[in-house]
């Protein structure tokens, strides 16, 4: 290819950098470039490329405030913006290891760090260009994910045994192991590695060894890929995750951190790294990971709020598992200065009603400090606007749990949408926080169950026992508490003329887990029952 590379090529240069711009451009129009445009931020970048195709995008991969140049790679793969022949080329000032391998593992076309001269720039965009040019079909079957025709013509190239005949099959047996056609894919690894052990070739039986749950080969395939290269971060990933399969959860964890020091940036590794980390109940690590998850997506294509709420409920789960009042004190600082943090970023709000959300956070926090009666008042407050609010609906449930409200708690676990609980993270909280529920909920109703027994015995004096032993567990549970202010009541028509002042405030506080609370009917009709009972006694031990 001659000197004239970009000729008749349509160029986007994306950096902030307005010096960079100009020196770029005069760099491209001497390699043949007359049609060069700039965008200075990822946003814009992406809104150019909805407006028109561009042959060669030239992306910084710091771009200052909004979308980095691997976010905007992301956005433009899932909006399906990159054409197939287009030709993405991040470049960096930066050569970190974590900001280098995070960004290879996207798979950009290319990868430059600065300075760079022309004749290397030229010689990279020739490279790809001729590589693109003849795999054309391959890119385009890629493009439209279609894996059975991928497939096909990876077939068809490797025949050839031209020049690209390793990479096809790299991607021949990453869609037969998406296809789940094990046996094939195994076939080809195996004659690859038997002539050379190539680095994505031991990788993929990894992985496929994995897949098959012959978790003793995929470890020593995996030692083997690191020990070849040892910034080789997925390799790290399946070593951990064949780790944790057989139960070796100290082994996961040194993995799946060194997974997440090489390369940071990935959604999946965050995931199992706090799935590891709660297997050791290694809170910090948790909480790191969660932000992480958070700081990933907050201005990609995977901007969800739910990895926002989600940061946030592992704080504030921290928190309530700290068994170092200084500890939790710091986990309930940095829950307040998330919560301010977010107010400033509108864009991660508009899907909810953010503050119902710091309510319920709250609530959750005075809970904790032991203002449970104050943490029901807001549930109070809100409870009818929660159906409508289904991102939000799982920190009631967290609140009524923590305060003892189980029976409400599980009425409203059943309104939380199945898709909102596909995320790992929210479902494993859930499960922790429902794991500690039933060990408390069983020792709650032996208790309350008890009080019932002694009550229905005549026992009355025991059986307000049993019930205030029931509310030290679930202090703000409607049932026990109109079981005591019953038992009490009994207890204090049984005094008659030695009816105790101390029990009577002891029922009336009682009567405040209950009073201007949304009850179910059964509760309501109860409640209202009682409490004539009691101002019927109280003014007669006025006289």
């Amino acid at each position: 290819m001659n000197i004239k590379t970009l000729e008749n090529q349509r160029v986007l240069i994306v950096d902030d950098q307005r010096a960079f711009q100009l020196m770029f451009k005069g760099i491209l129009y001497s390699m043949g470039a007359t049609n060069v445009a700039f965008a200075p931020t990822g946003e814009q970048a992406l809104a150019k490329c909805a407006n028109g195709s561009y042959d060669i995008l030239f992306v910084d991969y710091h771009l200052g405030v909004g979308k980095n140049g691997k976010q905007l790679l992301e956005d433009l793969r899932e909006k399906k913006l990159l054409a197939p022949h287009s030709i993405f080329m991040l470049v960096t000032g930066e050569n970190t290891v974590p900001m280098v391998m995070s960004a290879v593992e996207l798979e950009p076309d290319d990868y430059v760090v600065k300075p760079f001269s022309q004749s290397v720039l030229r010689s990279r965009i020739q490279r790809i260009q001729r590589k693109k040019t003849q795999l054309a079909t391959l890119y385009q079957a890629l493009f439209d994910e279609q894996p059975e025709l991928v497939i096909d013509l990876c077939q068809q190239e490797i025949l050839k045994e031209g020049r690209y005949q390793q990479f096809c099959k790299r991607v021949l047996v990453e869609n037969l192991l998406a296809t789940e056609r094990y046996d094939e894919a195994a076939l080809i690894l195996e004659n690859t590695l038997s002539q050379r052990r190539n680095g994505w070739a031991v990788l993929l039986m990894a992985k496929l060894s994995f897949l098959k749950q012959n978790y003793a080969e995929s470890l020593v395939l995996c030692k083997e890929a690191i020990e070849d290269n040892r910034y080789f971060a997925e390799a790290y990933d399946i070593q951990a995750k064949s780790f944790l399969a057989i139960g070796e959860i100290d082994e996961a964890f040194s993995s799946i951190q060194a997974a997440a020091e090489i390369a940071p940036f990935n959604m999946p590794r965050q995931y199992l790294l706090i799935e590891i980390a709660r297997e050791l109940d290694n809170i910090p690590q948790q909480v790191q990971a969660s932000k992480q998850l958070y700081e990933i997506t907050r201005r990609s294509i995977k901007q969800d709020v739910v990895h926002l709420l989600n940061y946030i409920r592992t704080i504030i789960d921290a928190a309530v598992r700290a068994d170092d009042p200084q500890q939790r004190n710091r986990y309930l600082q940095e829950v307040s200065l998330a919560l301010q943090r977010v107010k400033r970023d509108e864009g991660m709000m508009r899907d909810i009603d953010f503050g119902l959300f710091e309510l319920l956070c709250q609530a959750r926090l005075e809970s904790l400090s032991g203002a449970q009666y104050q943490a029901k008042k807001v549930y109070a407050s809100v409870a009818e606007q929660l159906v409508e609010q289904h991102q939000i609906l799982p920190d009631a449930v967290f609140l009524l749990n923590q305060i003892g409200e189980f029976e409400q708690a599980s009425s409203l676990t059943k309104l939380v949408p199945e898709e909102l609980m596909s995320n790992p993270l929210l479902k494993t909280l859930f499960s922790d926080q429902q794991h500690h529920v039933d060990h408390k909920q069983m020792q709650f109703g032996e208790l309350n169950k008890a009080g019932i027994q002694s009550y229905k015995q005549g026992n009355f004096t025991q059986a307000v026992q049993q019930f205030e032993s029931a509310l030290d567990l679930a202090p703000m549970n409607t049932g026990a508490a109109l079981n005591l202010i019953q038992a009490s009541i009994q207890l204090l028509n049984r005094q008659q003329k030695r009816k105790s002042t101390e029990l009577f405030e002891r029922c009336k506080k009682t009567f405040r887990v209950v009073d201007n609370m949304p009850l179910p009917d059964h509760h309501r009709s109860r409640y209202t029952d009682l409490l004539q009972q009691f101002e019927k006694l109280r003014e007669e031990f006025r006289r």
